[in-house]
C-alpha cells in the first residue's frame, strides 16, 4: 500500500461528552425548514467551567458606517462571498472539501430561489499550504467579497490581523486559530478553545478504569493541533488519565514505528489520535498492526470519520485488530456519510448536493464544515432583508446564540463563541461506523462537561 503524507491537523466537528451512571439525553433536533437555512435548534447548555480569557491577534479595527454600509460582492442579482482554504501544497486537495461544501449548500439554496432572488456564488481563495499566502488571500477577499464562509486552513491565524482590520466583514468559518476566534466578526459553527469534552473520556474511564492509567496521544506539530491535543490531553488528566507518553509528530511524516515502539515500551493502553489527518491516522493504524502492538483501545474526536479512513488504514480487518476493544470516534455531529440519513433528512440533504456541485466527491468532515457554515451565514443574510449590507449581516451573526444546521451538529452558541456539550459515540465494526450507547433516532448525549485549560470552575 502507499503510505501517504499525514498532516497534523484537528478537524474535529463540534463539542461531546459521554456516559455517567445515569445518561441525560437530548435528542439532537432533525430540522429541515421550508425555507433553505432554517434551523431547529435548542439553547445550548452551559460547559462545566468558565473558558478562559483569549485575546485576538490584535486590537479589533472600529467600524466606520462606510464599512457598515458596504455592499462589496452584493449584485441586485447575486451575492458572492469568499472562501481561503487548503487547496494544494504538501497535501494536494488536504481541505478542499470545504469550499466543495459551501458551493453544495450555495447550490442547494439557489434551487429554492436564492435569497431574495439573488444566486450565491463562492470564490476559492488557494493558500497552498503558506501562511503568507494566507493572509494575502484573506486581504483579496476582504477587498473584493462579502463575507468569508467556510474557510479551511491551518495558517487561518495569518489572515487573523486582515480581519481585525475589517470588523464589519463577517467571516462564517470554522477557524482553527483561538486568536482569529475571538474576533467579534467571526463566527463559527463550533468554537475553538484549548479545550474538550469530558463525557467520551468520562464513558473511557467508567469502562476502562484501568487502561486509562496508561494513556497517549499523538498531534501534528502544528500549532493549532498542539492546542487541540493540549485541550484533549489537559481533559483527559482533569479526569484522572496519566498521560504515559506524548509526542508531535512532523507534518510530513509517513512512518511512526519509533513512536510504536515508544508507546508499547511504556504500556499505553489508550491512545489518542484526534490531532492528526486521517492520512495520518491510517498509517498510525497500519505501523500498529506492523508492530504486533494492539492497545486497549484507539480513539479520535473527528479526523477517521472519513470514507477512505478504513481503506487507507489497510481494510476492515487491519482497523478491527489495530485495538483489543476496537477504534472509536467521539464526534459533536451526525453521522453525515449516511449513516443518520434515516432520521436526520439534512444528512441525505447534504450528502445529494455534494454529489450535485462534485460529482463522485468523497463526502468528509470538511465538506461538512463548509456546508454547515454556509447555512450559518445564509441564516444572517436571509435575516439582513432584501437589502443587505456587511453591517445588516453582522449583526444579524450576532444574533444566533442557537445553531445546530438542522440537526447535522450539536447545538452551539455562534453568537456567544460558547461550544456545545454533546456528542455521539461511535466504533468501527466490521468497517462501518456504529453508534453506540447513544440516544435513539439521531440523537446526541449531552451529560458531561467541558473542559477549559486555563479556565476557571
Amino acid at each position: 500500500m502507499n503510505r501517504g503524507t499525514g498532516i497534523g491537523v484537528v478537524g474535529r466537528p463540534g463539542h461531546r461528552l459521554a456516559l455517567l451512571a445515569l445518561v441525560t439525553v437530548l435528542a439532537g433536533t432533525a430540522v429541515v425548514g421550508a425555507v433553505p437555512g432554517a434551523v431547529g435548534a435548542t439553547t445550548p447548555k452551559t460547559p462545566g467551567s468558565t473558558p478562559p480569557a483569549v485575546k485576538p491577534c490584535a486590537t479589533p479595527a472600529t467600524a466606520t458606517t462606510a464599512d457598515l454600509d458596504s455592499t462589496t460582492g452584493v449584485t441586485p442579482k447575486t451575492v458572492t462571498v469568499g472562501n481561503v482554504s487548503i487547496e494544494s501544497g504538501p497535501v494536494p486537495g488536504l481541505f478542499s472539501g470545504a469550499p466543495v461544501g459551501v458551493r453544495a449548500y450555495f447550490a442547494y439554496v439557489n434551487a429554492h430561489g436564492g435569497v431574495y432572488g439573488r444566486t450565491l456564488k463562492v470564490t476559492s481563495y488557494d493558500d497552498g499550504f503558506n501562511a503568507e499566502q494566507n493572509k494575502v488571500e484573506t486581504t483579496q477577499a476582504v477587498a473584493n467579497n462579502f463575507a468569508l464562509v467556510g474557510s479551511f486552513s491551518l495558517f487561518d491565524s495569518s489572515g487573523c490581523q486582515v480581519l481585525a482590520g475589517a470588523p464589519a466583514m463577517s467571516d462564517v468559518s470554522e477557524t482553527l486559530d483561538t486568536s482569529t476566534s475571538a474576533l467579534p466578526n467571526e463566527f463559527s459553527v463550533a468554537p475553538t478553545f484549548t479545550a474538550w469534552e469530558t463525557g467520551p473520556f468520562l464513558y473511557f474511564k467508567q469502562h476502562y478504569p484501568k487502561a486509562i492509567q496508561h494513556a497517549a496521544g499523538l498531534a501534528g506539530n502544528v500549532t493549532t493541533a498542539i492546542n487541540h491535543w493540549l485541550g484533549i490531553k489537559g481533559a483527559m488528566q482533569h479526569l484522572g488519565y496519566k498521560i504515559v507518553y506524548s509526542q508531535y509528530t512532523n507534518p510530513l511524516q509517513t512512518d511512526f514505528t519509533q513512536n510504536i515502539i515508544s508507546m508499547r515500551n511504556a504500556g499505553v493502553q489508550v491512545l489518542d489520535i484526534t490531532a492528526e489527518s486521517v492520512t495520518t491516522d491510517a498509517l498510525i493504524i497500519q505501523d500498529m498492526n506492523q508492530q504486533n502492538w494492539h492497545p486497549m483501545l484507539v480513539t479520535s474526536g473527528g479526523p477517521i470519520y472519513d470514507n477512505q479512513f478504513i481503506k487507507l488504514s489497510g481494510g476492515a480487518s487491519a482497523v478491527a485488530q489495530a485495538a483489543t476493544d476496537g477504534v472509536w470516534l467521539d464526534s459533536g455531529s451526525a453521522l453525515f456519510l449516511g449513516q443518520d440519513s434515516k432520521y436526520i433528512p439534512a444528512v441525505k440533504t447534504f450528502d445529494h448536493w455534494v454529489q450535485v456541485v462534485s460529482p463522485g466527491y468523497h463526502t468528509d468532515l470538511y465538506s461538512m464544515f463548509g456546508w454547515t457554515s454556509a447555512q450559518l451565514f445564509v441564516q444572517g443574510l436571509r435575516a439582513a432583508g432584501p437589502n443587505p449590507t456587511r453591517g445588516k449581516v453582522l449583526a444579524a451573526l450576532r444574533k444566533v446564540t442557537a445553531f445546530n444546521a438542522s440537526g447535522l451538529l450539536t447545538t452551539a452558541n455562534p453568537a456567544g463563541k460558547m461550544p456545545s456539550v454533546c456528542y455521539l459515540l461511535t466504533k468501527v465494526v466490521n468497517g462501518q461506523f456504529v453508534r453506540v450507547a447513544d440516544p435513539p433516532k439521531g440523537g446526541f448525549r449531552c451529560d458531561g462537561s467541558y473542559y477549559y485549560v486555563g479556565g476557571g470552575g
